[in-house]
């Protein structure tokens, strides 16, 4: 055994071994050789069917993401419809606000302009009712001073006065 060689040591235990277990480690290492290879194989379906499952969720995931994609942009296009929509309705209602406000204006303008128009219209034929009046009492006062009317008929004067200017 002065022999130290690594490879014959290895063939030494092998030996030993054989000599020991003999038949049934080599059975033990067939069976397990055959357990390993079944899970080998067991494994490498499993792995392809994970593959498989995983290729289809990715599709599944694709085609889901087209969808969405596909009714965003549906939905953005609706946005952008109403959007126009509402922005040519307040343009609409903002034409119709200046029309009617111009409309208004002018139609209040009108209106102010008759007012003033009658008030100064009152305003003339009043003067001219006080002036006729003032002619009318002076041209009777003058009668009066020249007639020199009793006082009865100064007092049916006034009163006649008094009613003309109530009126």
């Amino acid at each position: 055994m002065a022999n130290t060689n690594p490879g014959s040591e290895g063939e030494n235990l092998s030996r030993i071994k054989d000599i020991l277990f003999g038949e049934d480690l080599q059975g033990i290492e067939q069976k397990l050789d055959v357990v390993k290879g079944e899970n080998a194989s067991a494994l490498d379906k499993l792995k392809e069917e994970l593959t498989n499952q995983l290729k289809k969720i990715e599709t599944l995931i694709a085609e889901k993401t087209k969808e969405v994609d596909i009714e965003q942009k549906k939905t953005i296009d609706v946005q952008k419809n109403v959007t126009n929509e509402l922005k040519q309705e307040i343009t609409n209602i903002n034409i119709e606000v200046k029309n009617e406000t111009a409309k208004f204006e002018g139609l209040f303008n009108s209106t102010i302009a008759e007012i003033n128009d009658k008030i100064n219209s009152l305003e003339s034929n009043l003067t001219k009712a006080i002036n006729k009046l003032t002619e009318d009492n002076e041209t009777k006062l003058n009668e009066f001073n020249k007639a020199k009317i009793s006082k009865d008929t100064l007092a049916d004067l006034f009163n006649e006065l008094a009613e003309k200017l109530n009126k």
